[in-house]
């Protein structure tokens, strides 16, 4: 299923939308739920749906997962089982919708953070180079930032569908954004390559995402002290 992604755009965009809603879960366990499930869209371990009062709709079998298991001197891996949260009780709630001065407020406290200049009403190119710093500073292997610098790899394709999930993410609009030079630079590369392109991806979109998320709890705290001044 890794090689089918590059096939077309459409394929394409399926998968990067569906890594926008799951970008902490790894690329290949992504695959395999979406093998298992197309719509997949958030998943819970087994155990944990009671934590939340939850209960599995008549009929739904779990989803396959890998799982990793570290010890002292070794790692072992293992299938686990979860459900998608189609596959419960649960109220689906509407996906946060973030509005356009928003996702520049915190663009602008992100490009400070990096001294990166800000351009207004660029989301797109902004978001581009805060993901060409995040990568930079990952290829110089700073600790400070980054505390994982194998995946500092990515081509500028692979940034470019890397932005792309982010603007899924944050509701920017992509209706002109073209992946047909990264499909066809996929289907050309052997499985290894392709597999690392996704990781890269996904790693990077993970990235970007919590730190997006630093910076609103940045804003909130000094929205909070400015209101305690005043």
């Amino acid at each position: 299923m890794t090689k089918e992604i590059f096939e077309s755009q459409e394929k394409m965009k399926d998968f990067l939308l569906t890594l926008s809603k799951m970008y902490n879960i790894s690329y290949s366990n992504l695959l395999l739920l979406k093998n298992q499930r197309k719509d997949v869209s958030f998943i819970l371990h087994k155990e944990k749906l009671k934590d939340y009062g939850l209960s599995v709709k008549d009929a739904e079998q779990p989803l396959k997962v890998i799982k990793r298991i570290k010890s002292e001197d070794k790692a072992k891996f293992i299938i686990d089982e979860v459900y998608d949260i189609s596959q419960t009780n649960a109220v689906k709630k509407k996906d946060k919708i973030y509005n356009k001065e928003y996702v520049e407020t915190m663009l602008k406290g992100m490009c400070a953070r990096r001294g990166l200049e800000f351009i207004p009403n660029a989301q797109i190119e902004n978001i581009e180079n805060i993901i060409s710093d995040i990568k930079e500073n990952c290829r110089a292997g700073n600790p400070s930032k980054y505390s994982i610098d194998e995946y500092a790899k990515q081509t500028m394709l692979e940034i470019n569908a890397t932005v792309f999930t982010i603007c899924k993410r944050l509701n920017i609009n992509t209706r002109n954004y073209n992946l047909k030079d990264l499909c066809t630079w996929g289907v050309e590369k052997d499985s290894r390559t392709i597999k690392e392109s996704l990781k890269y991806i996904q790693k990077f979109t993970n990235y970007f995402v919590k730190d997006f998320q630093i910076q609103e709890k940045i804003q909130k705290i000094e929205k909070e002290n400015q209101e305690e001044m005043e």
